[in-house]
């Protein structure tokens, strides 16, 4: 999968998935109770999921951490078939949170990708949300969506801003001219 330094950051984060301290350090009391769609930073989730979605993202999830570490608020998870799509599926998220909410913003966290599509896994890192950009294959993998959600993660709704599926299967008497109510003989291209 990644190699040198992209292994070696691959490594830490499971480790500290893996192995959470035994005592949180997440003092509960300074959190607002509400639902994860109603937090301060769901705007920012849905700009990313949006984003990602835009540029045919798969299996996009956002899960809400800010319960069980002090490392980042919330995870974006979702999976891109190949290297063009992971890279346009990052850039888009990029471009669409510095347009969304500043440069300022954009820069949180160390403002730079960690991982590369050839790695498979592309980290964005914006302090508040780490967003993981992965193939299916290291997606299943890693398993960083299940590895959270069972450390107590909240899964955010994200119904609001996902395309819904539009490319419904056709049925065998739909293919051709047909689809667009054309008969066969009155249409240009078969004559």
């Amino acid at each position: 999968m990644a190699t040198g330094r992209g292994k070696k950051i691959q490594d830490e984060m499971l480790q500290s998935i893996n192995n959470p301290p035994e005592e949180t350090n997440v003092d509960l009391s300074l959190l607002d109770d509400v639902p994860p769609s109603l937090d301060d930073l769901s705007p920012l989730v849905r700009t990313m999921a949006r984003a990602a979605d835009l540029r045919k993202a798969e299996q996009i999830v956002a899960l809400r951490v800010s319960k069980i570490t002090t490392v980042t608020s919330f995870i974006v998870v979702c999976s891109g078939n190949s290297r063009p799509q992971n890279q346009a599926i990052a850039a888009s998220i990029q471009d669409d949170v510095e347009e969304e909410f500043g440069k300022e913003y954009a820069m949180r966290g160390n403002g730079v990708p960690e991982g590369n599509a050839d790695s498979g896994w592309i980290l964005l890192d914006y302090g508040d949300v780490m967003v993981h950009i992965m193939t299916p294959k290291s997606r299943l993998f890693y398993d960083i969506e299940g590895q959270w959600k069972e450390k107590g993660g909240e899964y955010m709704n994200l119904d609001d801003v996902l395309l819904k599926d539009v490319n419904v299967p056709l049925k065998a008497d739909e293919v051709g001219s047909n689809m667009l109510g054309i008969a066969e003989e009155d249409d240009p291209f078969w004559s």
